[in-house]
């Protein structure tokens, strides 16, 4: 059973590539002909219907056209294309020629994934020429070079062809190794069907060692991953002739019968996969042969050898013929056994399937009775060969995978010193940052520091003149009370003792002398009731300064009452303790009623408005109420007046609650905390 997979080439999908990228070939071709048949000339050259010459004659034309391709890149894209169908022409010098110039020009572009795809190239072509030790080389090769361009799909898939090259020289050891490698790749870069390949070919593995247990467990683990495949129907059918295989391998073919029989009830997926078609028709041929059952074998032989033979399945054609030396031995036809086993050898020999000609001496050996001993001697000494070149391959290989494991130690700890060098990177950054930051918040922190010490300066200066305009208002009362009382207690004093005096003396004389006397003397008495009046002045005017708060809010609405058109009244309770709040807190509440009234003026078209002030515990309330036309709650728009009543209330460490309704009325309230 053969369960490689044609992972060492790439997919011939070029008619999709010619639609994409033929149109932008002029622009990139800077010197190209423009030849209309151009895209034909590569169809061509990918019919395999056509003779070899004819399409290599088709591809030297489009390779022409690709050397005028001035971009590197590009360049090298398509040549690979071209190498890929290069391999299949069976021209090795056509092959190489072309190879070479693809590598060359990739080395030049020195880019890694360039280089490992020409080695990809190379290996591939070895591999089908089964050149094992050339191709696992190339592999090897390309294997580095997709590490070291992070390509770890590409990675994943050198390590399978390396692990099948390594089962082919039966070093198995060497084939798990590689093969879970692969598949840790294959899991980090999410290929569920390279997983799945991975997977069959341990079975496949397990199976040539005959740990069947452990053959069945890979199986199943690949089986468990078809459903996830875009061609699951096809797989599922691969893994039930894998399962057969194995059961042949165990000398149980009745069960393994059970597979093939299940397998071949879909010919509509068959129909499109002959080469699985023929394995499935072959083997199940070959069970009912190993059970005695002979009818009706023979035609699912020939069609089986007759689909290989039509799609060049080199090793299929090799194995119908020696099923069908098997076949004529078991029924007696020596004859008819010697002539497909020496076509087998022909065809293992042309093929270098040394393998499968050990397997044609055998049955030649048991059938070809006059010349069993030189059959015996040549497939001794053709084991002897074999098994030198597989023991040769496999200490190189083993050699190799040593390096490959250096290599791949190598860049666990370079990556490991790069992870380490960049986490020290990110640490310094940050600490960097942390400092930037420090550093830029604290001299945020010593800016709002010095502007708040700024305006704490003005506030106090500005406090310190309301406080100098105050001692001074208080000095001018004191003054204007200390002449009130002088004019009070001593001059009305003197003036009265003066006129009392007058008024006591007898006077005698002239008429006109006497009503002169009496007219001065009631100038004097007017002297002094206009002095005592002066003085009652001076004292009304310290009592009205004294009370100057309350009566500075009831002027204040007065006068926006005239200018808004209306009536207030204006309510207070304890005029005596108004006195006693800071005077930076009444300039506050005194620009909260201006702005409030304001409002009232430009917005409310109130006709009634109501002032309180009053004192609630440790709270001053100060309240307006209107009768104008309200607002709603959600519409409330924080203007700048609105925004002005917050700040004061802020500032006074008060809460401000504003209540409205449409077409009734507002209020807007201010309680403001005071410390007794």
């Amino acid at each position: 059973m053969s369960t490689y997979y044609s992972t060492h080439g790439r997919a011939f999908g070029y008619a999709l590539f010619l639609f994409l990228n033929l149109a932008s070939l002029p622009l990139t071709a800077q010197r190209a002909p423009m030849d209309p048949d151009f895209e034909k000339h590569l169809n061509q050259a990918l019919n395999d219907s056509l003779s070899l010459e004819v399409r290599k004659k088709h591809l030297t034309f489009y390779y022409n056209l690709v050397k005028e391709i001035q971009d590197d890149s590009l360049k090298y894209e398509r040549i690979s294309e071209i190498v890929e169908i290069a391999s299949n022409l069976k021209d090795s010098v056509y092959f190489h020629n072309i190879s070479n110039v693809g590598h060359k020009l990739a080395l030049s572009i020195n880019k890694p994934s360039f280089v490992g795809d020409s080695h990809w190239n190379y290996a591939a072509y070895y591999l089908n020429e089964k050149e094992y030790e050339r191709s696992y080389d190339h592999y090897h090769h390309a294997y580095k070079l997709f590490i070291e361009a992070n390509n770890d799909y590409y990675a994943g898939k050198m390590l399978y062809n390396m692990a099948y090259i390594s089962s082919k020289t039966y070093d198995y050891t060497g084939a798990e190794i590689l093969l879970f490698r692969s598949i840790k790749l294959f899991e980090q870069t999410g290929s569920t069907l390279q997983r799945y390949r991975s997977f069959n070919l341990l079975g496949t593995i397990a199976d040539d060692m005959e740990e069947f247990e452990k053959g069945l467990s890979y199986y199943t683990t690949a089986a468990n991953l078809i459903k996830e495949l875009d061609k699951w129907e096809y797989n599922r059918l691969q893994n039930l002739n894998n399962l057969g295989v194995r059961l042949i391998k165990m000398k149980q073919f009745d069960e393994a019968l059970s597979y093939f029989n299940e397998a071949l009830s879909f010919p509509e997926i068959l129909r499109s996969s002959p080469a699985l078609l023929a394995k499935l028709l072959d083997n199940r041929a070959y069970c009912l042969i190993s059970l005695g059952k002979h009818e009706n074998v023979v035609s699912s032989m020939l069609k089986a050898i007759a689909i290989r033979d039509s799609i060049d399945d080199t090793s299929g054609r090799v194995i119908s013929r020696l099923r069908f030396a098997n076949y004529y031995g078991k029924i007696g036809d020596s004859a008819q056994a010697i002539v497909y086993a020496k076509h087998a050898r022909e065809l293992a020999s042309e093929n270098n399937l040394k393998r499968d000609v050990l397997h044609s001496l055998e049955f030649l050996a048991v059938y070809d009775r006059k010349n069993a001993v030189s059959y015996l001697e040549r497939h001794i000494a053709l084991n002897k060969k074999i098994n030198a070149e597989d023991r040769n391959l496999r200490n190189k290989f083993t050699a190799i995978q040593y390096e490959t494991e250096t290599y791949i130690r190598k860049n666990e700890r370079l990556l490991k010193q790069k992870l380490q060098l960049l986490l020290i990177s990110l640490v310094s950054i940050a600490i960097l940052l942390l400092i930037y930051l420090n550093t830029r918040q604290r001299a945020k922190n010593k800016q709002l520091l010095l502007e708040r010490q700024e305006q704490q300066y003005n506030e106090d200066m500005y406090l310190m003149a309301l406080a100098q305009k105050s001692n001074l208002e208080k000095g001018r009362a004191e003054e204007r009370k200390r002449i009130s009382q002088e004019l009070h207690d001593g001059i009305i004093s003197r003036l009265f003792a003066l006129r009392f005096k007058w008024q006591t003396i007898k006077l005698s004389g002239e008429a006109i002398m006497l009503e002169q006397h009496r007219h001065f003397l009631n100038l004097l008495e007017e002297l002094e009731t206009d002095i005592r009046n002066l003085s009652h002045e001076f004292r009304n005017m310290l009592y009205m300064e004294d009370k100057n708060f309350l009566n500075g809010i009831k002027t204040l609405i007065k006068e926006k009452s005239e200018i808004g058109n209306f009536t207030f009244r204006f309510d207070y309770e304890q005029a005596e303790d108004w006195e006693n709040i800071p005077f930076i807190t009444k300039i506050n509440v005194q620009r909260f009623f201006e702005e409030v009234l304001q409002n009232v003026i430009k917005h409310a078209q109130a006709t009634e408005v109501t002032v309180s002030i009053y004192r609630d515990m440790k709270v001053l309330i100060f309240k307006i109420t209107d009768n104008g036309k309200g607002f709603s709650q959600s519409q409330l728009k924080k203007g700048i007046g609105i925004k002005n009543l917050e700040n004061r209330s802020s500032k006074l460490k008060g809460n401000l609650e504003v209540q409205s309704t449409l077409n009734v009325g507002t209020v807007i309230c201010l309680c403001i905390p005071i410390n007794n």
